[in-house]
């Protein structure tokens, strides 16, 4: 039988399952994702290599399986930092409570929430509780202790905890004639005030972020709710719209992760053989790149600034590049290993001959080589969160095809800026 966390009463199978679907995912920042990407990934702000991430994930998972208490975990997180050299902002007492409450809590509550959702009809009311005894309690959350409102109030979708670091805070479900005994009346929905905070001072890279009063970066949102049935698509999506470089270094970091890239490749190969097979498209895109750093360096040398590092691929571009009329084309091999296709060509040059600026990868496709042309800042439409339309700025592979790498090719070839990698030489015979 497993033994529980005291503060929390832990574990049950709604938090297990939560925390289970996570992904490890290294970062630099905790500014490096949004509050909902934390409901698909593990994260450890500053924990930017996989075999750290993978090795806090352990100390983490038995604390949430096995009811380690703060002390165990602190252990743990001893031989990590020894292990690995890591060099963490903060004292170690406080930045392994921020590790272990962090993650207990708010896999808890996200548990709790589900719990809740599924006796809605039985307990249709939510009471605001706030833990009694905490050294540093926020005013906001004590303001809201024995607020009680119906489960669907608008309040809930911002305020359900957790609420911040170190936020114990949680909620009881009531029915009718539970209120009535305990004293307690459905109170009338606060109004939600937001507030200008300026994160990341002392990180080179400050943003300034609008936030309810009284919750911390990140715990915007009721934990669990963001929680992908495709983790990788999500985590990866998200970094559309992060600058170039960072989202470079974030997408590499994801796909160091062989969870992610293993989602990935299955993700991919389900669109590929869709379109193969049907020979339509859907309108469905996926991320599944990035364009390296150095070349972002050179493109921007060239005065070329991307929008977005991101490399995305649609099933009608698929479609476009194997219709029928169209000789050479990409073999369905190519299509299905595309991810390490763009993780590793052989080289990239920029082509500023088109209508718009585009990049070549070359890629060895065995016998022959590969093209692929990437249009760079195309505007496509997808569907947010809440399924409303809206256009985003990507990088798109729009067409490509197989050719014999012979002298003529490499001296055409030649004609491009090149951005990264080396063209191959041509062996004389």
């Amino acid at each position: 039988m497993m033994s529980k966390v005291t503060a929390t009463n832990l574990p049950f199978d709604e938090q297990i399952n939560f925390f289970l679907k996570k992904l490890n995912l290294p970062t630099d920042s905790y500014l490096d994702l949004t509050g909902a990407d934390h409901d698909n990934a593990f994260v450890v702000a500053g924990a930017n290599r996989n075999e750290i991430i993978a090795d806090f994930r352990k100390a983490v998972d038995n604390a949430i399986n096995n009811g380690a208490t703060l002390e165990e975990f602190r252990k743990d997180f001893d031989k990590i930092v020894k292990k690995h050299g890591w060099d963490y902002n903060g004292g170690r007492n406080w930045r392994s409570r921020i590790i272990y409450e962090t993650n207990l809590y708010s896999s808890y509550q996200a548990g709790r929430y589900q719990q809740q959702m599924r006796i809605k009809h039985l307990r249709p009311y939510w009471q605001y509780r706030h833990r009694d005894g905490q050294q540093h309690p926020r005013p906001v959350h004590q303001s809201f202790d024995d607020l009680v409102l119906p489960y669907d109030d608008p309040f809930w979708q911002v305020y359900y905890p957790t609420n911040g670091y170190g936020c114990k805070c949680t909620v009881i479900a009531h029915s009718a004639k539970s209120l009535q005994k305990r004293g307690l009346k459905v109170s009338d929905s606060p109004e939600i005030e937001y507030e200008d905070k300026i994160l990341g001072k002392r990180s080179g890279n400050p943003q300034e972020v609008r936030l309810p009063k009284g919750i911390d970066y990140g715990f915007d949102r009721i934990p669990s709710v963001s929680q992908a049935l495709d983790p990788s698509k999500a985590i990866l999506d998200k970094a559309i719209a992060v600058p170039p470089k960072l989202a470079s270094n974030m997408v590499n970091h994801a796909l160091g992760v062989p969870e992610i890239k293993t989602l990935l490749n299955a993700e991919v190969k389900t669109m590929v053989d869709r379109v193969f097979s049907e020979m339509i498209a859907r309108k469905e895109y996926l991320s599944i790149g990035t364009l390296p750093v150095v070349a972002l360096d050179n493109l921007i040398a060239q005065g070329i600034t991307p929008q977005s590092a991101i490399i995305t691929l649609r099933d009608e571009d698929i479609l476009h590049s194997i219709r029928d009329s169209k000789t050479d084309q990409l073999p369905k091999d190519f299509w299905l290993n595309v991810v390490e296709h763009m993780a590793n060509p052989e080289a990239i040059l920029l082509d500023t001959n088109q209508n718009t600026d585009a990049l070549i990868y070359i890629v060895d496709l065995g016998e022959n080589k590969g093209k692929a042309i990437i249009k760079l800042d195309y505007k496509i439409q997808v569907k947010d969160d809440n399924g409303k339309k809206q256009k985003i700025q990507t990088n798109i592979i729009r067409s490509g095809k197989t050719f014999v790498y012979n002298e003529n090719q490499r001296n055409s070839l030649n004609g491009f800026t090149l951005l990264y990698g080396t063209l191959e030489e041509v062996n004389a015979t």
